[in-house]
C-alpha cells in the first residue's frame, strides 16, 4: 500500500473529525499537493454533514420505562442478595465460633483444667467436631435447597 492509498483511507475519518493530530497533519500535507484527494475529502464531508443532520432514532417512552423498571428490579434483587449473603456469612461465623468454644468451656467448667488435659478429652472433642460438622453441613444443604426453591418461586410469580 503506497502513501497515496494510506491517505485515501484517512479521508472518511477526517470527514468524521476523528483523526489524531499526527494523522491530520499528514493528511493536510498531502492535500496541498493532491487535488483528487481534496475533492474526495469534500465529498466525504458532504456525506458526513448529511448524516449528522439525520434525526437520531429515539425509543418509545414505554420501552425506556420498562427497561428502567427492569434495571431497578435487578438492582434491588442484587442488593438484597448481597445483604442476605453477608448476614448468612456473619451468622455462620458467629455460630461456628459459639459452637467451637462451647465444648471446651463446658468441659472446663464441669471438669476444671485437669479435665481438659485428660486424654479422653481429645477423643471426645474429635467426636463432637465431626458431629457438629455433620449437623452444620445438613443445615447448610437445607438452607441452599430452600433458597433455590424460593428463587424459583419468585421467577414464576
Amino acid at each position: 500500500m503506497n502513501e497515496h492509498d494510506k491517505i485515501r483511507a484517512l479521508l472518511s475519518l477526517a470527514a468524521a473529525d476523528v483523526l489524531d493530530t499526527g494523522e491530520e497533519k499528514q493528511l493536510m500535507d498531502h492535500l496541498r499537493t493532491c487535488n483528487s484527494c481534496g475533492a474526495e475529502l469534500e465529498k466525504w464531508k458532504l456525506l458526513a454533514g448529511g448524516l449528522r443532520r439525520l434525526p437520531t432514532p429515539q425509543p418509545r417512552s414505554i420501552v425506556v420505562e420498562r427497561a428502567r423498571a427492569q434495571a431497578q428490579i435487578r438492582l434491588t434483587e442484587e442488593i438484597e442478595h448481597r445483604w442476605n449473603r453477608t448476614v448468612i456469612i456473619g451468622l455462620l461465623m458467629f455460630a461456628w465460633i459459639l459452637t467451637l468454644l462451647s465444648w471446651p468451656l463446658v468441659r472446663l467448667f464441669t471438669g476444671g483444667v485437669l479435665g481438659m488435659l485428660d486424654p479422653r478429652f481429645n477423643h471426645a472433642w474429635i467426636v463432637f467436631g465431626v458431629f457438629t460438622t455433620t449437623v452444620w453441613l445438613a443445615g447448610g444443604a437445607a438452607a441452599v435447597l430452600l433458597s433455590l426453591r424460593q428463587r424459583r418461586e419468585r421467577r414464576l410469580a
